[in-house]
């Protein structure tokens, strides 16, 4: 097995940790702090300082970091990476609760679009958020949980009783066929169990407290290299942690002295953006307006300043699937472990123009930092990413890319472990130069 690289382990590690986006905010928020990065309110004025780092966290799922450099003068604009923390999932209904035959399971709905057959059959767990009463109504106090054990399972049919699965698959009904088993009925769960009573157990809650949650299945294996040399890396949710932690930790590695840096993370990307903490809101304007208002700048000289700006999109890429030849362009197809990927789209659902991908071009070739090209297959619609959503709210020249994958959005999907390493390299270049 091949060792893995500093950005491998860096990427491990925020796998590990971030089981919902609202753990991998909480991780990245703690990676900030180790690195001397003050957080900030979005309510408050911002004092800022040139050569200061500093972040926001307008919601549990999404942040703000920023750099600025100690000869700032705001006029050589900003570079800006954007990311997403939420990724495809099964999420936990209200009064989930479901006995049937001696069974008690819960009641779900998905999140996104992930792969439903690639839960089955997996050690799953339960994380996300926690809300109870406060001292006033609208004062709620939230709490981080995690399950961390497999409390849920959900088993497939035998192929007994469905002779053709191998021919004809097992067509998936959201509404019968996830619902995961969480117990049998006896001494420890009966009829008149509430799904609240385990959260207040496990981590020690007042179960009349419990007002609300967010919580996703997720499942818990971990991330392991795998090929003959152990060049791919495999595990839940690459979609899109790869990105975020090579933005996080290429902003903190990152030294320039006379330009903002900014690292923006979204949620909801997986259901289109469109939501308080996604990335088709107001927010991206209000932060970079904030800055400038820091420095004495309005809100024309921001959008003026901006317009001399870079934005990169980060999300993952599809990477070329040699059992599915067909499935990819006949020219632009990205293989695992050759480099991150470059993603253009005429129909602008990757954004881009020549301008910055000639410049990404050029920064990646002075560095040495392998990358790809992603043209989607002529006849098939294709995915999309932030980066058409945000550079129409703010007025810069964006590109998107990321590292390859196959099996996107099923439970554990695969990268190659060098295109990490690249990634990271480049973001780093891309805030430092």
């Amino acid at each position: 097995m091949q060792e893995l690289s500093r950005e491998s382990t860096n990427l491990i590690s925020y796998l590990k940790s971030g089981v919902s986006a609202y753990h991998v905010v909480a991780y990245t928020r703690r990676l900030l702090l180790e690195a001397g990065f003050e957080e900030v309110s979005l309510k408050d004025t911002w004092k800022l300082d040139r050569g200061g780092r500093y972040f926001c966290m307008p919601f549990g799922t999404t942040l703000y970091a920023f750099t600025v450099g100690r000869e700032c003068d705001l006029k050589n604009g900003i570079h800006i990476g954007g990311a997403h923390t939420d990724f495809p999932a099964i999420k936990i209904k209200p009064n989930p609760e479901i006995f049937a035959q001696g069974y008690m399971q819960l009641n779900t709905e998905v999140y996104g679009g992930p792969i439903l057959n690639t839960f089955f059959d997996r050690p799953l767990s339960l994380a996300g958020r926690v809300v109870t009463r406060g001292e006033r109504y609208d004062r709620p106090v939230s709490h981080l949980v995690d399950f961390k054990d497999p409390v849920v399972y959900l088993p497939n049919l035998a192929v007994h009783m469905n002779r053709e699965v191998n021919e004809k698959g097992v067509p998936i009904d959201n509404q019968k066929h996830l619902l995961p088993l969480l117990g049998t009925t006896g001494e420890a769960l009966d009829k008149d169990t509430k799904f609240t009573e385990f959260l207040a157990e496990r981590f020690d809650l007042k179960k009349e407290d419990i007002l609300d949650y967010d919580l996703c299945i997720y499942n818990t294996q971990q991330p392991y290299q795998a090929g003959i040399t152990g060049e791919f890396l495999c595990s839940p949710r690459l979609d899109d942690i790869t990105s975020v932690c090579a933005l996080i930790h290429g902003l903190i590695d990152s030294e320039n002295a006379d330009r903002i840096n900014l690292v923006c993370l979204f949620d909801n990307e997986e259901i289109g953006s469109l939501s308080k903490q996604g990335a088709d809101s107001c927010l991206p304007v209000i932060i970079v307006q904030k800055i400038w208002q820091a420095f004495g700048r309005n809100a024309v000289d921001c959008m003026a300043d901006l317009s001399d700006g870079m934005m990169l999109s980060v999300d993952v890429a599809h990477a070329y699937h040699p059992n599915y030849p067909g499935s990819q362009d006949i020219t632009n197809y990205p293989v695992l472990g050759k480099g991150f990927v470059l993603k253009t789209a005429s129909n602008q659902t990757y954004s881009w123009d020549p301008e910055i991908l000639a410049a990404v071009i050029a920064l990646c070739e002075e560095k040495k930092i392998p990358y790809q090209r992603f043209v989607k297959h002529s006849n098939t619609r294709g995915g999309g990413t932030i980066g058409s959503v945000i550079s129409s709210r703010l007025p810069m020249k964006t590109a998107d890319l990321g590292v390859g994958l196959l099996a996107m959005h099923s439970s554990c999907e695969m990268m190659g472990a060098k295109d990490q390493e690249a990634l990271e390299q480049f973001a780093r270049a891309f805030f430092t130069e």
